[in-house]
Formats: C-alpha cells, sequence, structure tokens
C-alpha cells in the first residue's frame, strides 16, 4: 500500500525548524521533498553543533528521507531553474521574510503564472501583512505577544522559558494541515494557492480555553493562577525521596478521592479544590508526603490507579519508555555513513497508509544532478552552473 501523499511532489526553500519539521513530516507520508538550498551556506542547521559526524544533528532530525539540490536565487540563471522546476511540482514552501521570494522573482504571482495549480506556503514570524509583518522575531517574541509566556511559571515571578519551541513546531504543524487543506481543494478546482502560516498565530491559536475564560467574566489568566498552571495544589509537581519529580493531575473529584486513599490521607480530600492558604497548605503536605518515597515507589503505588499520576522524565527515560517506543514515537534513522540514530516518529497513525521507511538526510547538493535532469539540464550543462557557482552537485 503506497504511502497517502505518495506523487505529491514539493519544493522546500525553508531553513531552521519550522519549515522543514513541515516537510518532513510532510516526507514521512510520502511525498518527495526536494530541499533547495545555497550553494555555499546550505541550511544554516547544517553546521550548528553539536555534530554526529560532520554534521549538525539539528539538521539530521529535521531532514530524513529528503533530496537535496543547490540553487544561488540570487543569479538570474538560478532563478530561471527554480521556475522550470515549479513547473512540475505541486507545492512550494518557504521561510523568509515577507516580500523576500518577490523580490527574487519567484513569488507566488510569477509562479501561478507558470503553473495555477501551485500552491506556496509561506512561514513567517508574524504573518505576511499587520503591523508586525517585518519584525525579526524568534519563538520567546511569538509566544510573549500572544500571552503563551504570561501562563507559564509560578505566581509572583517570572515567566519560565518552555522547553520546546512553541510557536515554531505549532507553526508547522499549522502548515501541515493548511498543504494538505490546500491539496484536497485543488482535487475540486485544479487550482492552486498561497497559504500564510504565521508562527504568532500559531502560538496564539492554542489558547481556546483561556480566551473562553475571558470572554465568560472571569479574571485574565496568569501563571500560578488557574488550576493548570499551580492554583491548586491538586495539579503540579512534585519532588521525591531521590531528588526526581513526578506529576500529579488529579483534578476531578473521583481521582483526588482515589489518590487520598491510596496514600493514605483521607483526611486531605475536604481541600481538594481550595486555593489561596489553604491550596498552600495542602500544597505543603503534598510536597512533604511525596519525600518520603522515591519516585519508583510512588510509581509503584500510584502509576497503574484511577488518579492521573505519573514520572516526570528526562528525555534520556522517554527515549526509553515502553509507550513511546510500543507506539513507534522512537525511530532509528539511517545515516550517510551506515550508522543510525533515534529520532521522533509521526504522532499519529494511519490504519492503511503507514508512514515510508526512512532514509538517511540528504549531503548538500546531493541530488542536483537528479533533479537538474529532470528539467533538461544535461552533465555539461550542470559542470558549467557548478563552474559559476549557481549550483552544487556534490555533498
Amino acid at each position: 500500500m503506497g504511502a497517502p501523499l505518495e506523487g505529491i511532489r514539493i519544493l522546500d526553500l525553508s531553513r531552521l525548524l519550522p519549515g522543514p519539521f513541515c516537510t518532513m513530516i510532510l516526507a514521512d507520508l510520502g511525498a518527495e521533498i526536494v530541499k533547495v538550498e545555497d550553494p555555499v551556506q546550505g541550511d544554516y542547521v547544517r553546521w550548528l553543533p553539536p555534530y554526529i559526524g560532520k554534521t549538525g544533528v539539528r539538521f539530521l532530525v529535521l531532514n530524513r528521507n529528503k533530496k537535496s539540490i543547490t540553487l544561488n536565487l540570487k543569479d538570474p540563471r538560478g532563478v530561471e531553474i527554480l521556475l522550470e522546476l515549479v513547473k512540475n511540482y505541486d507545492v512550494v514552501v518557504d521561510s523568509f521574510r515577507p516580500g523576500v521570494l518577490e523580490r527574487l522573482g519567484v513569488g507566488y504571482e510569477t509562479a501561478s503564472k507558470l503553473n495555477p495549480a501551485i500552491i506556496y506556503c509561506s512561514l513567517t514570524g508574524y504573518g505576511k501583512d499587520g503591523p508586525y509583518s517585518m519584525r525579526a522575531g524568534h519563538d520567546i517574541n511569538y509566544v510573549g505577544y500572544t500571552g503563551v509566556l504570561s501562563l507559564t511559571g509560578e505566581k509572583g515571578r517570572k515567566p519560565v522559558l518552555p522547553g520546546v519551541q512553541v510557536g515554531d513546531l505549532a507553526g508547522a504543524m499549522s502548515a501541515v494541515i493548511a498543504i494538505q487543506a490546500a491539496i484536497i481543494e485543488r482535487a475540486k478546482t485544479g487550482k492552486g494557492q498561497a497559504l500564510d502560516v504565521s508562527l504568532a498565530d500559531a502560538a496564539f491559536s492554542l489558547l481556546p480555553m483561556d480566551v473562553g475564560a475571558i470572554e465568560a467574566g472571569e479574571p485574565v489568566p496568569r501563571a500560578g493562577q488557574t488550576t493548570l498552571t499551580g492554583l491548586q495544589a491538586c495539579y503540579g509537581t512534585y519532588e521525591t525521596a531521590d531528588g526526581k519529580y513526578v506529576g500529579l493531575g488529579a483534578i476531578e473529584p473521583k481521582f483526588f478521592k482515589k489518590f487520598c486513599e491510596l496514600v493514605g490521607r483521607e483526611d486531605l480530600e475536604v481541600a481538594h479544590f481550595s486555593t489561596g492558604e489553604e491550596a498552600e497548605k495542602l500544597r505543603v503536605e503534598l510536597t512533604e508526603l511525596f519525600k518520603t518515597k522515591t519516585q519508583k515507589e510512588w510509581c509503584d503505588l500510584l502509576e497503574e490507579q484511577e488518579v492521573c499520576f505519573g514520572p516526570v522524565n528526562g528525555l534520556d527515560e522517554a527515549l526509553e519508555d515502553p509507550q513511546l517506543l510500543h507506539r513507534g514515537m522512537v525511530i532509528n534513522v539511517p545515516l550517510a555513513d551506515g550508522s543510525e540514530m533515534r529520532q521522533t516518529g509521526l504522532p499519529f497513525k494511519l490504519s492503511r497508509t503507514p508512514p515510508v521507511e526512512p532514509a538517511p538526510p540528504p549531503e548538500i547538493g546531493q541530488h542536483t544532478a537528479e533533479v537538474l535532469a529532470q528539467i533538461g539540464i544535461a552533465d555539461a550543462d550542470l559542470a558549467e552552473l557548478e563552474a559559476k557557482g549557481i549550483v552544487r552537485s556534490e555533498g
């Protein structure tokens, strides 16, 4: 059985995290991804430490199942070649600031005249329009502007930086959804379209519950002042006797009641939904309680019970977690030197069309000759293009 996106061809002009993560998901689903890189620098993350071999590990974990070609888009011949490729592809993904592709002469309006079915997906920090559209930004800024950062951390303390890039990754997932929606729509109309994906928009879209609370007249949610950020002691993390941590999520009465019974502290049940000083008293009780056993001892007692309880694993422990392993969330990806590395898998399962077998991330320019041959550029022409610095055909 073929992969679900088999036959879809995508030119990936993006760099760093959001665009490559998006196209890696699409590649896992069977799309042919041709990564278009600068002949000199390539994708910047190729060269960022730490390394496996000579390649930055961040590149390796974002670019499996892809091909790589190089094109100098500042050269008119490079632009001409890209537009020739666009005629034969379904989707273009980029992560430049608004207006860059247009200035280079390869924007959506130009490309759609050559291929009316082409889909252009642009991932930008703040979107292609609006007062912030041209601002520089990183994930801290996207989650800062949109209110996400105000919900992390403890009451009365400064916001805590999320351990993952919330806007970047939500933006990548949003782009996957948008691209597949456009492909479905194109099947009906035969027409492509431009997709505008903002990383800040994606971060803000993760707050429907909190926006709803404000609309219902509740106070503006702040870190430490809502159930899910530490308002109540029944939902939080606690240190164990061996210096590790566990997570208790016993919000519903039935879960907290069961927890109190299992730990022999039925007297705590009346304080379940307490706030303020009463919540702090309960938190102190729970803090002292959890320090009486090791993490493993608490997990042995509570993990399999109807309590909503589990360990706070380190990433090394998560890589060995039996549930994640069973679900195929840790996969072995081959590398160009014949070795393998562990990577994260697809977070969803399809019953008839599983993802493709992982292939090594490409060397820079590894597939330049192969891909350009599809538009009639022979070896002699390729050698001339290389001599002029327009392409690079070997890693």
